[in-house]
């Protein structure tokens, strides 16, 4: 039987429902290639353009409410508080110290700035030498240096009525590690915390938590399709164990999903890391799709193992390595790891194809290209 030719809407719907669409959606990572090859500042009508034949999920972020634990601009925005900052150079490093005078106390970090490209990439992590939460004490003071969270989303709105029929738009909501507690405090620490400071570990967790809940609210109040949950930090790629995952971040998890339900939309859980011990534990709290399902030897994703556990209630999206297959593999690779993954994950629906993360700047064009045209050929129902 063929089915009607679907929009890019129509077919991530679709497939989120489990049911089958004409053809598998293909939905890969592809920000940071684009930007090495088009710039930073591509529209997204040149993206329509340069990419056609991706079904757009469009993971907006919310830029109204700057996160002082990962910029560092010349000017914040923080009422009753003084930043002292200053910035220079280390070698090839730059270097931000500061120091927040806050009215319930002080606080500092200093941060080493990687530079762009090289071997770093487009998009280099910062090395943190001195972390801003050193103790119980600066709970407090750190209350005052997270912005009040904005939520006007005017302008995803508005991209959503751009996208249309090409896919969904959603917001980006970081969970209460990723780029918050664990930057605040040194990973290594938070995790001893649990042993050592149960109760200071907790309220650390809780001040971004209480925060991450206002985000989601504030962004499904206009509208949008989904929420891209942003959880690696919590990976257990990151060092946690499964048994701290299920006691401590799969009940947040579940206030996720729960009040992203409420409003009628979609929640995608993201971890580009191990999954193979918590896959089961994540599908358990509701979530409608999965990502990046990274494949050994980055990660540990068995495709056709979680296809059998969690496919019937979960969608699967990701999985083709973007080092290992997409950046140093060959066309004939790319090829192969399309048509085997379609071959165990299209049938019944649920699988959207990707990446296991974002399409790195070096990747050659003739992988790409091999990509979409495999996508497209072994994804038809």
């Amino acid at each position: 039987m063929t089915t009607k030719k679907m929009t890019g809407r129509e077919r991530l719907l679709t497939t989120m429902r489990h049911e089958e669409p004409d053809r598998v959606p293909i939905c890969p990572r592809y920000g940071f290639w684009l930007e090495a090859e088009y710039g930073a500042n591509v529209s997204l009508d040149e993206v329509f353009k340069i990419l056609p034949d991706v079904d757009f999920m469009y993971m907006g972020g919310n830029e109204n409410t700057p996160n002082y634990l990962e910029s560092f601009p010349d000017e914040y925005a923080l009422p009753g508080v003084t930043v002292e900052q200053k910035k220079y150079q280390e070698q090839e490093f730059g270097v931000v110290e500061r120091v927040f005078h806050t009215p319930a106390g002080t606080l500092s970090d200093r941060t080493k700035i990687p530079p762009a490209g090289r071997e770093f990439g487009v998009a280099p992590n910062p090395i943190r030498t001195e972390h801003v939460v050193k103790c119980r004490a600066d709970l407090e003071p750190l209350k005052y240096i997270l912005p009040e969270i904005n939520a006007n989303h005017a302008r995803l709105r508005d991209l959503k009525k751009e996208i249309g029929n090409r896919g969904i738009a959603g917001l980006t909501v970081r969970c209460a590690l990723d780029h918050h507690a664990g930057y605040a405090r040194d990973m290594q620490d938070l995790m001893t915390d649990y042993f050592d400071d149960r109760e200071f570990f907790d309220e650390l967790i809780r001040i971004f938590h209480r925060r991450s809940l206002s985000e989601i609210k504030a962004g499904l109040e206009y509208g949008l399709d989904f929420i891209f949950g942003s959880w690696y930090f919590t990976s257990l790629s990151a060092g946690w164990s499964p048994a701290i995952f299920k006691e401590v971040f799969v009940p947040l998890i579940r206030e996720h999903v729960a009040l992203t339900h409420q409003y009628g939309a979609y929640y995608d859980y993201y971890d580009d890391g191990k999954l193979n011990g918590t896959m089961e534990m994540i599908a358990g709290t509701g979530v409608d799709v999965l990502e990046t399902c990274t494949p050994p030897p980055v990660g540990d994703f068995n495709l056709a193992l979680a296809k059998a556990k969690i496919g019937k209630k979960t969608t699967l999206k990701g999985y083709v390595d973007l080092i290992y297959v997409m950046k140093y593999g060959t066309p004939a690779l790319v090829e192969k790891t399309v048509r085997e993954a379609m071959e165990i994950a299209k049938p019944g629906g649920g699988w959207i194809i990707g990446s296991s993360d974002s399409f790195r700047d070096g990747t050659p064009c003739a992988n790409i290209e091999a990509y979409f045209k495999a996508c497209k050929e072994y994804g038809k129902y």
